[in-house]
């Protein structure tokens, strides 16, 4: 062989070693991904493996402090309702944000309900604030850590949530607006 047909062959090698070692670490986490799967997925489960207990999870409906206001109707409902869990504010939140809503609706003349984000109802409350004006309703939702789980494991879940507020004037034709600017505790 001459020495660039040597050299071919050596890299044509290295090339080889390399597909083979790439080959071998996807096969490998193909075996370790399908171990990690339900007892649907491939290599999930033996036959009779079947949970000895209830889930620890609860719907929003059946958690401490919630109430299911779901209809299964989402926002066309006739009646104005939000396929959301309907929460009561909370009160000597920590770690407060802004949390941004992301509908609304007017059950009555003096009412609106706003549809936002938020945590795990075991750790997170939520609040509003409310300005309003002649030409328009602004309103900021917060959300915060639960004084009460301060020191808590808390999962990170993101839940669909609703609040009732009252408002002082009906809404009439007032436009709804988000409050960006609220002074938080710090």
């Amino acid at each position: 062989m001459s020495g660039s047909q040597e050299r071919r062959h050596q890299l044509s090698g290295s090339r080889r070693r390399r597909r083979l070692r790439a080959a071998m670490v996807l096969l490998g986490l193909v075996v370790l991904s399908s171990c990690a799967g339900g007892p649907d997925s491939l290599g999930g489960g033996s036959p009779g493996d079947e949970p000895t207990s209830a889930p620890a999870a609860t719907t929003p409906g059946q958690a401490d402090g919630w109430e299911d206001w779901s209809d299964g109707g989402g926002n066309d409902d006739p009646d104005g309702g939000m396929n959301a869990a309907l929460v009561q504010p909370t009160r000597n939140l920590v770690s407060e944000h802004l949390s941004s809503w992301v509908d609304y609706t007017s059950p009555a003349p003096t009412q609106l309900q706003v549809a936002f984000y938020t945590g795990n109802p075991a750790c997170y409350g939520v609040r509003a604030v409310v300005q309003e004006d002649v030409m328009e309703v602004r309103v900021a939702t917060i959300s915060g850590t639960r004084s009460d789980a301060v020191n808590s494991a808390c999962t990170q879940e993101a839940r669909l949530v609703s609040l009732f507020l009252e408002l002082e004037e009906p809404l009439g034709e007032r436009e709804v607006q988000p409050l960006t600017e609220v002074e938080l505790p710090p």
